[in-house]
């Protein structure tokens, strides 16, 4: 039921954005190729290329805009231990846990190298039957970050920039199970085991990074990060991490024969741990975006992100999809 939810969503989305695209590419077609789109606003380009926006692999270059991200997903086949009030494990069963997520972006170009942004986001977790609701919880967190970027190097070609940004989560899980196993113990004391219930936690989260875009052609380009940080997960300590990521993206608006608006980008990115607050570790991320890329004011699109989660403790691998539609507006 979830999965078919997810899927059509997607559809829908999809259909929405073809839409816009149809009605958009008839002013595509009276206006210039993407060289032309360089305006005042610093749009993301280099030799006449013009990067697709990613939330994976972060740009590096340094302009105002307003970014809004809504998506949603789901967590396959996540393993659920049936255990009694004891504690002890009798059973094991798989089940869902979807998601719902979104964030607000602002940033801002003081010159041509130093820009600032704040950001603020939220999402919730609920699982799809009643033992994944029972024993994962349903949980909601929302996220407040700034940060700043400055530019390292340009040219024709290339862009490099330092990227700085702290983040503070607050997570809250709600754990139907622990409250019953917390009442049974106490020998049916409530108010003792109110605090099991529902439990709080700030998450914060800091990282400096290196990000690239290096436009090869006029109509391909990458991006790149490498970055290191501090972030505390879950029930858990402070403890160092540290990200790489890579993009390739094509704009078809200036690729020969085809010069239609549109935009694909393929990104890869890994992590030592979360960055959400579970404590899942050796993150594989993959992305896959289609974005309209015909407009000098805004960036649309569709993004799917597919994800490896590593359980250490439990030794438990699960695989997380997520659908967002993503609009970035420049001034």
């Amino acid at each position: 039921m979830k999965k078919n939810t997810t899927l059509n969503l997607t559809n829908s989305m999809l259909l929405i954005l073809i839409f816009i695209f149809t009605n958009l590419n008839l002013k595509a077609q009276e206006s210039q190729d993407s060289s032309i789109l360089l305006t005042h606003k610093r749009l993301p380009i280099l030799n006449s290329f013009r990067f697709i926006p990613s939330d994976i692999v972060k740009d590096p270059f340094i302009n105002t805009f307003i970014k809004l991200n809504v998506g949603s997903g789901i967590a396959l086949d996540l393993k659920t231990y049936v255990k009694n009030l004891q504690g002890e494990v009798f059973d094991t069963l798989s089940g869902d846990i979807s998601y719902l997520s979104g964030d607000l972006e602002f940033q801002y170009a003081v010159n041509d190298w130093l820009a600032f942004n704040i950001a603020f986001g939220g999402s919730g977790r609920l699982g799809s039957n009643a033992y994944t609701i029972l024993t994962s919880g349903i949980s909601y967190a929302t996220t407040f970050t700034l940060g700043g970027k400055f530019r390292i190097w340009q040219n024709e070609n290339m862009f490099l920039a330092g990227t700085v940004d702290y983040s503070s989560s607050e997570v809250a899980v709600y754990s139907l199970y622990d409250f019953v196993k917390e009442v049974y113990e106490n020998g049916g004391e409530i108010d003792t085991a109110a605090y099991s219930l529902l439990q709080k936690e700030t998450l914060p989260k800091a990282f400096v990074n290196v990000n690239y875009a290096y436009a090869v052609t006029d109509w391909f380009g990458l991006l790149g990060v490498a970055g290191f940080g501090y972030i505390k997960s879950f029930d858990t300590i402070e403890r160092g991490n540290y990200r790489f990521g890579v993009a390739a993206a094509i704009d078809f608006l200036n690729v020969e024969s085809i010069h239609f608006p549109i935009g694909i980008l393929l990104s890869a990115r890994f992590n030592k741990f979360a960055e959400t607050g579970s404590t899942a570790e050796n993150l594989v991320l993959f992305g896959f975006r289609i974005g309209y890329t015909g407009h000098k004011d805004f960036d649309i699109g569709i993004e799917n992100t597919y994800e490896n989660l590593y359980y250490k403790k439990s030794d438990e691998k699960v695989k997380a999809i997520l659908t967002s539609f993503k609009m970035r507006y420049y001034f």
